[in-house]
């Protein structure tokens, strides 16, 4: 199974040093092994080098740290072959970084780069935001400061411990016969149409989650619901959970403020949609989107 997803973002090569990691002597030690390198990071988005056909993320070595004002935070990421890899936040200074690559936003990059570095700039996009939205405890509002390499904030005066979160969400498409539902959300552009999703809540399970977001967006009954697959999202950091649900009926009764239509696909119409280079709507997600893996397997069955 872990060989078989087919969704960018997984597969990350890194050995994340889980043990290693709590000791602060071996984690300081790392920073000046002779090969260590680090990826910068601009608010979301990392430094990469621009090749035709394909991209590569622009590793540097910890030398480049002195072009920084202040003293930035390293955030480790795991070890490639025993070498450190780190991340860092250079928000505000990415003229220092001019001629060695250029910012790009990870979504408009991701066709471009190699399924390991997304993987890995995945990783580093998703812990540099949640370090930059926790420098204060949600306990008293004090500093708090990094730990256990970038895994973990604590705040110094109470010992209060944050660790990096994820929001997971189901994602669904639901089936009846040989025809599935999509539906296009309201933010979304004409002609766009994706499998149903939402965020889990309080003391529910994802399976629960999936049949309750069909319900609630487009009053569909669940008989039977499947994990498919997972993805990590770090946009800024969610897990979308993949399902596939037969439901008792086609009978849409859509939610207005989420749906603004929807409709059901043959067999036939979704492998057109999928065909590469279409150019007429309706269309469908992206491949990088769990969506459009979801539909392709099931019209691969």
């Amino acid at each position: 199974m872990l060989n078989d997803n087919p969704n960018i973002f997984t597969g990350n090569p890194l050995d994340r040093a889980g043990n290693q990691r709590r000791n602060p002597d071996w984690v300081a030690a790392q920073r000046d092994h002779a090969d260590a390198q680090m990826l910068v990071i601009s608010k979301a988005d990392p430094l990469i080098i621009r090749d035709t056909p394909k991209s590569r993320l622009s590793w540097l070595t910890l030398d480049a740290l002195t072009l920084l004002r202040g003293e930035p935070e390293l955030v480790l990421l795991g070890l490639e072959n025993d070498s450190p890899r780190y991340a860092v936040n250079v928000t505000g200074q990415e003229e220092a970084f001019s001629g060695m690559g250029e910012f790009a936003v990870l979504r408009q990059a991701a066709p471009y780069l190699s399924p390991r570095d997304l993987s890995v700039a995945g990783q580093a996009v998703w812990l540099i935001s949640w370090h930059y939205r926790h420098r204060h405890c949600a306990k008293d509002g004090g500093p708090t400061v990094l730990a256990d390499g970038g895994f973990k904030r604590i705040n110094p005066a109470t010992g209060a411990e944050h660790f990096p979160r994820t929001d997971p969400v189901a994602i669904v498409l639901p089936t009846f016969g040989d025809e599935v539902c999509m539906g296009r959300g309201v933010n979304f552009p004409e002609g766009f149409f994706s499998a149903f999703a939402g965020f889990l809540e309080p003391c529910e399970t994802l399976e629960e989650c999936g049949v309750r977001e069909l319900k609630e967006e487009a009053g569909l009954d669940v008989r039977e619901i499947e994990y498919a697959f997972s993805q990590p999202w770090p946009f800024p950091s969610s897990l979308m959970v993949g399902f596939e649900a037969k439901v008792a009926s086609k009978e849409l009764t859509l939610d207005p403020d989420e749906i603004a239509e929807a409709r059901w696909f043959s067999r036939t119409e979704i492998e057109a949609m999928l065909a590469p280079g279409r150019s007429e709507p309706p269309f469908a997600p992206p491949p990088f989107a769990i969506a459009h893996q979801l539909l392709k397997r099931w019209v691969c069955r």
